[in-house]
């Protein structure tokens, strides 16, 4: 390590409470942009537009499959090969800008055939995946270039998480209650996307400003032009070299395997109250849920930020893995025991969850800061792996196995009861995959993973 660059990390070293606050904040726009597809396009598709629950999966995956990953690996790249001349922050704006017609667009959906109407949806959601990417990318890798030491970034992701449990309460509880407010049908979810429309760019604009400048690029020993020739000139090969070193690897493929759980977990919770629980006020009784679980997030950070420094992040993450598997595995057999249940599991489920999820994001900027040329393009993976995942738990499977028990979004549309076959498809893909998948996650990372070298 250069003396200039051991320089550079010594001053990033501690972070202002302002600074940290302020990142923070951007993940709000950023846990809507995830969260209110996750958990309500699929169900507004199939028990209000009326589309086949297999189709809309479909509808929904293949853009974030074409349009979501290639976004976010064109994002990072480009963020990598521009952060000598255009900071990161900058991006934010980008998202500020575009968010509000993202949102608005994707609940719009026009009258039509089937056809014209999943065709609306793939182009409207490939738009909402490239607005996402724009500004969740970049702040991702924001995290390193703020903090130069393993437990400053530790922090940082705690304060990302207390203001993902705000994102959660806006995407989760306000988000369904509006919708329920304004008529539960096609103009309650309108209404619902213009107030998340004002949202989403004022919390890009608060972490603009928050973060404030950067610092520069630490010297590598290389000249900018280099650098930029350096980043402009990786290949492919070079790229997925980057990207299979066993660190960061080991750590990925865990972090997916658990966000395809949680994708399931969180598309199917509201087919769960709704039919397995019995509940025809599903959409409030999902804020009751919602806000339970938020209440573990923020209750939890500073637990898992000492369990880290005591014992380690990678078995802080086993461990809070286990309390979220356990969770749902019992949830799914407490369909008829009443809501209180519901809200005490969605709460316990939620320390687990906010635990895995805020050290994977450290043990993530750890990776980064080691490696901050290709910064970018680790954030990129992480988010195209975050949009994939819940793709593919949070439509495509679940859509999958509600499919295949046999649930009729006619039925649904119609208010009338499904069959018991399709309860317990529904039961399944609530409460029993996300644990297995969780579980085969924490595993993998307990013994192949590395502990952070800071």
């Amino acid at each position: 390590m250069s003396i200039a660059t051991a320089t550079a990390a010594g001053s990033k070293a501690r972070i202002s409470l302002g600074r940290q606050v302020g990142y923070g904040a951007g993940q709000i726009a950023g846990q809507i942009f995830r969260d209110v597809p996750s958990l309500l396009l699929l169900f507004y598709l199939t028990t209000v537009v009326g589309i086949d629950v297999g189709t809309a999966g479909a509808a929904i995956f293949v853009p974030k499959m074409v349009f979501g990953v290639g976004s976010d690996m064109l994002v990072g790249v480009l963020s990598d090969r521009w952060r000598n001349r255009l900071a990161r922050r900058w991006w934010l704006l980008v998202g500020a800008l575009l968010s509000p017609l993202a949102m608005i667009l994707l609940f719009h959906i026009p009258q039509g055939s089937e056809l014209f109407r999943v065709t609306y949806v793939a182009v409207s959601f490939s738009l909402y995946m490239a607005v996402f990417a724009s500004f969740s990318v970049p702040y991702l890798a924001i995290a390193g270039e703020l903090a130069g030491s393993a437990p400053e970034r530790t922090k940082l992701m705690a304060w990302r998480l207390v203001f993902t449990s705000i994102g959660v309460l806006l995407a989760g509880a306000l988000a369904p209650m509006l919708a329920e407010r304004f008529g539960g049908g096609a103009e309650g979810y309108q209404t619902m996307s213009l107030v998340l429309a004002a949202i989403c760019p004022l919390s890009l604009l608060i972490a603009f400003f928050g973060i404030g400048k950067t610092e520069p690029v630490a010297d590598t020993g290389l000249t900018q032009d280099n650098l930029l020739a350096a980043a402009a000139g990786l290949t492919f090969r070079q790229a997925l070299s980057v990207l299979t070193r066993r660190r960061f690897a080991i750590l990925f493929s865990a972090n997916f395997l658990q966000l395809v759980g949680s994708g399931m977990g969180y598309a199917s919770l509201l087919y769960f109250i709704a039919y397995n629980m019995g509940r025809t006020d599903a959409l409030s009784v999902v804020g009751g849920v919602v806000m339970a679980a938020c209440a573990g997030i923020i209750m939890a950070q500073p637990v898992w930020v000492a369990a880290a420094g005591k014992i380690g992040k990678i078995r802080s993450y086993v461990i809070a893995s286990v309390i979220y598997s356990a969770s749902y595995f019992i949830w799914m057999f407490c369909a008829e025991l009443g809501v209180w249940v519901a809200y005490v599991l969605a709460f316990t489920a939620a320390i687990g969850n906010s635990g895995w999820a805020m050290l994977s994001f450290a043990m993530l900027t750890d990776v980064s800061s080691d490696d901050e040329e290709h910064a970018g393009l680790y954030c990129a993976a992480w988010v195209a792996a975050d949009k994939i995942a819940f793709a593919l738990g949070g439509t495509l499977l679940v859509g999958g196995v509600l499919a295949a028990f046999g649930f009729d979004a006619q039925k649904a549309m119609n208010g009338l009861p499904q069959t018991d076959q399709a309860l317990l498809g529904v039961a399944i893909a609530f409460g029993l995959c996300p644990v297995l998948l969780n579980l085969t996650g924490a595993a993998l990372l307990g013994f192949k993973g590395e502990e952070t070298r800071d």
